[in-house]
């Protein structure tokens, strides 16, 4: 990426709205009658990485599992869609299946192209790619003319950054600028390079060991992405906040019962956050307040995260504040409600003090 364009990317006006659970629609010019808004539709976004019969690590499937999976999957009417279409469904702009499932690979190993592949294949299923292009064509991994196969065979293919720097971690011999610059050309560079090598312009970002902040996503949307994905736990629907799109982790070991349950899941929907989504907080003490949309979850909400999480929710008002404390660097903060319906909300906080 010139330098020249991040640098005039740099001076843009920082104005981002996010929030945790919520989006924020704008209306329609003076005078347009804004689109008719789509169904309700839920979505879930599985995150794999690595497919082997001799796992080696927490990330690696074993062949068996993952087709026991797709099979599931199959079995209660799922429909594969793409990065672009769940971007242009949170748009407002197109409508997606009412069982709507985005099978996710990270990393670009070559395990997708030569089991993943077969797999999908058997079940009429296409999967997204979150690539490091930095990683391009290493040993066992995907070359740039794989990722052009399955490119035309229908996979999307989008970024995972161009190193898989973690994007919130400043190291200590660099100051905030200088890392904020690392981070934003890690995200230029890769977005450049998938279009480059294959025609096509990545449609979304999948954060590095699901970090995030403030900084990152806006970074993300200026680089022409349409959504950034996170690995926090939870559902999606037209109400999620796509720049912390949440996407669930498929590791080695996960049962059948926790599969299927996961696809159970629903949004929880949070109004009115405090602090808002991706600020980074410069004290171990964290208090979040917002106000709980589903009173369906009011009377069995459960709070995870940092050290000592409590949680009180006003039966009355269903406002909720939430206290921990926070360790240093990414928290993962989650709120859950065993249901029925089992709903779930989860983010990011990155905690700025040293030890």
């Amino acid at each position: 990426m010139p330098q020249l364009r991040r640098a005039l990317l740099l001076m843009l006006p920082l104005v981002f709205l996010a929030g945790c659970g919520c989006r924020r629609h704008a209306s329609g010019e003076q005078g347009v009658t804004p689109p008719k808004a789509l169904p309700v539709r839920l979505t879930h976004v599985l995150c794999y990485h690595h497919l082997t019969t001799t796992p080696k690590s927490v990330y690696d499937v074993k062949p068996a599992d993952f087709e026991a999976q797709l099979q599931t999957l199959k079995s209660g009417g799922y429909q594969t869609i793409t990065c672009k279409q769940l971007a242009d469904y949170l748009a407002n702009t197109q409508d997606i299946p009412e069982k709507s499932v985005i099978i996710s690979f990270d990393d670009g190993r070559a395990s997708v192209l030569s089991v993943a592949k077969p797999l999908l294949d058997k079940f009429g299923f296409q999967a997204v790619l979150f690539v490091n292009p930095g990683s391009v064509g290493a040993k066992n991994y995907l070359s740039w003319d794989d990722l052009k196969a399955l490119a035309q065979a229908g996979y999307e293919i989008d970024s995972h950054t161009q190193s898989h720097l973690n994007l919130t971690r400043k190291p200590k011999n660099l100051t905030m600028v200088q890392f904020q610059e690392k981070v934003r050309a890690e995200i230029e560079d890769s977005y450049a390079a998938i279009e480059e090598h294959l025609g096509q312009a990545p449609v979304a970002l999948a954060y590095p060991f699901g970090n995030y902040d403030l900084f990152v996503m806006r970074a993300t949307k200026e680089a022409g992405y349409r959504l950034g994905l996170s690995i926090d736990p939870g559902a999606i629907d037209n109400r999620s906040d796509p720049w912390a799109l949440p996407r669930k982790m498929i590791v080695d070991g996960t049962s059948a019962n926790t599969f299927a349950r996961n696809l159970e899941t629903e949004p929880l929907h949070l109004t009115g956050v405090r602090p808002g989504l991706g600020v980074r907080i410069n004290s171990r003490a964290y208090t979040f307040t917002a106000g709980l949309a589903d009173a369906d979850a009011a009377e069995s909400l459960e709070v995870e995260g940092g050290r000592g999480a409590k949680l009180k929710v006003d039966a009355t008002t269903r406002q909720l504040t939430l206290t921990s404390r926070l360790n240093r660097g990414a928290n993962l903060i989650r709120l859950h409600s065993p249901g029925p319906p089992r709903r779930e909300a989860a983010w990011i906080v990155v905690c700025d003090v040293a030890e």
